[in-house]
């Protein structure tokens, strides 16, 4: 993300994050310069977000910035007002420009300005606030969505500013316009399923999550629109991802069917069931009722075999999950499921854990390895080996 973002920061007490958030930004590739209000710098020091950031720091005291201040809505590509306080969103919602961030909120386009809102539970919820809100959001302005949790006030509510990593996200999606996954639909299932016994007991598997969490990350990352269907994962999809969770084999597979046809990369990443009871009980299975129980197990459908079925202009990859590492199955496998790539890994490395060695199966005979990695660097080099077979296909 080679992005040059000015970041306005404002008097609420989640300035202090502030730092955090440039060496991330810049992490990713990003420059950045800070814009503070009076309040901010007494809140945070100016000495370390020079550092981090690389640049000058400006705000309104003629001590602390120089004649280049003039030319910060020139070189930003992107305006970040993190924390947003309430007082300083009323002012850009009227058109007040009484300091350097306000006017430079008036000279960025309402579409290059993303704010993160940060104050307490009373304030946010207040209709004047609510009401400016809704009216920087009518003109294109981008509002990263405040969090519920415990406030610097001591009460709990909505208010939080968004997470450090969240802001990130934003950002990083909003550049992606010349990414290589920019403008593709990725649809990705993702976690265990479940398959009720009764009210309390089901059947499920030992997977996190982490996978399919990091395929998402990763697709963001590079610029996709990125859709997650996730059953009870340990380990959630990133922010900035549209999520939709599900329980059972049955309820994933209406909604993968519900979500094909729009497209244009699925992968199955999810570890569905392959078996459900057949008959779940209502109540609740008491011990000292049965002295034993037999559980009739019939099977769940075969979600990538349906999708394969009605494939018409989708990549589609599968997971392959096996006790080794059986090439010829998996190559039948994908054959039958009218896979355009399969995914093959085997289970004492790949279930719960945080590193995993895959290896990936393509419909033209190709194969590459690659790990043990973490899962992070795995699902990288899955959608660089997609983008690369996607490319031939259309040669």
């Amino acid at each position: 993300m080679n992005t040059r973002i000015v970041i306005g920061v404002t008097g609420g007490i989640a300035a202090y994050k502030i730092p955090h958030l440039v060496r991330l930004l810049r992490k990713e590739g990003a420059q950045t310069k800070v814009v503070l209000t009076s309040h901010a710098h007494k809140l945070v020091g100016i000495e370390a977000l020079r550092t981090v950031s690389g640049n000058p720091v400006y705000c309104d005291e003629a001590s602390i910035h120089d004649m280049d201040h003039i030319r910060l809505t020139e070189w930003g590509e992107i305006l970040l007002i993190a924390p947003a306080t309430a007082n300083t969103i009323a002012k850009i919602a009227h058109g007040i420009a009484d300091n350097l961030l306000t006017t430079l909120a008036l000279s960025f386009s309402p579409g290059k300005t993303f704010i993160a809102p940060a104050m307490n539970t009373a304030m946010w919820e207040n209709r004047a606030t609510q009401d400016n809100i809704a009216l920087l959001l009518s003109r294109g302005h981008r509002v990263i969505p405040v969090e519920n949790g415990e406030l610097a006030c001591g009460t709990e509510g909505a208010g939080r500013m968004a997470g450090i990593e969240a802001i990130v996200d934003a950002i990083i999606h909003h550049a992606a316009v010349d990414l290589p996954l920019s403008g593709k639909r990725i649809l990705i299932s993702s976690g265990p399923t479940e398959e009720p016994i009764d009210p309390v007991r089901v059947i499920t598997n030992r997977s996190s999550g982490r996978m399919g969490a990091a395929i998402a990350g990763e697709a963001l990352r590079m610029g996709a629109d990125v859709t997650v269907i996730s059953g009870p994962a340990a380990v959630p999809p990133p922010n900035g991802v549209r999520v939709i969770a599900v329980r059972t084999a049955k309820e994933l597979e209406s909604v993968m069917q519900k979500e094909f046809g729009s497209t244009d990369i699925c992968i199955m990443a999810a570890a569905v069931s392959d078996y459900r009871p057949a008959l779940a009980s209502s109540t609740k299975m008491h011990r000292d009722e049965h002295e034993s129980i037999t559980i009739k197990l019939i099977p769940n459908p075969d979600i990538l075999a349906g999708l394969g079925l009605s494939k018409q202009h989708q990549f589609l990859v599968g997971f392959a999950l096996e006790n080794r590492c059986d090439e010829v199955r998996v190559r039948e496998k994908m054959a039958r499921k009218k896979c355009d790539l399969m995914v093959l890994n085997r289970i004492d490395n790949a279930l719960g854990t945080d590193t995993t060695t895959i290896t990936m199966l393509d419909a033209q005979g190709g194969g590459i390895s690659c790990g043990p990695t973490e899962k992070r660097v795995a699902a990288h080099q899955l959608l660089l080996r997609i983008i690369e077979l996607t490319g031939m296909r259309h040669e």
